[in-house]
């Protein structure tokens, strides 16, 4: 042929182009189909996060669990976030416990303003962050309720860090919005419900 390509050479061109353009197209159904499912399931399992109670163990001090330690009935403190960024004595508690369900030791004094303090550990599982290799006070909170002391139910609790290595130390307290709370001559209070809650 005069003036072109030959026949088979425009064939051969035409039949290269066609086949680019059918790869390019199942490259793209596929990618659509592979890929667009794991970016939707990821943003699935973020929006998936959500605060879960968390069932607690009695006394465990360092046993790897994160539990329940102990409940104090403290002496109102005045600068609860630097009075409770240490550890607390029972020797100094009104009343203690290191059982959720149970009677405290001691006697809480009328007319004398107190907190309500929990003792807590916490293992990595529900507050350390892998990413930056961090503790995430953030990541983890506990409610009480006590209708005797007008606590309502589910009441947060404020947080203070004791002090992490191998499990965070953490002592979640109510002091009534400062004021701390009294009884009056032969009251008795019950706090009914106790929870720890993680973010996950």
């Amino acid at each position: 042929m005069k003036g072109g390509e030959p026949l088979d050479k425009q064939i051969l061109g035409i039949g290269m182009i066609s086949a680019l353009a059918v790869s390019f197209i199942a490259v793209l159904l596929i990618s659509t189909n592979v890929f667009g499912p794991i970016a939707e399931k990821q943003v699935q399992e973020m929006k998936a996060k959500e605060w879960i109670p968390v069932p607690l163990a009695d006394a465990v001090d360092g046993d790897g669990n994160t539990g329940f330690i102990t409940g104090y009935i403290y002496p109102h403190e005045a600068d609860p976030g630097t009075a409770y960024a240490s550890n607390l004595s029972t020797g100094t508690a009104y009343e203690y416990s290191n059982d959720l369900n149970t009677s405290m030791t001691g006697e809480t004094p009328y007319d004398t303003t107190f907190d309500l303090v929990v003792k807590m550990c916490i293992n990595d599982s529900h507050a350390y962050n892998t990413s930056d290799s961090s503790w995430e006070l953030g990541w983890v909170n506990a409610t009480a309720t006590c209708a005797d002391l007008s606590i309502g139910a589910d009441t947060a609790m404020t947080e203070v860090s004791i002090g992490n290595g191998t499990y965070m130390f953490v002592h979640y307290y109510l002091n009534n919005g400062g004021a701390g709370y009294q009884i009056s001559h032969g009251e008795t209070y019950n706090v009914t419900n106790y929870e720890f809650w993680a973010y996950h």
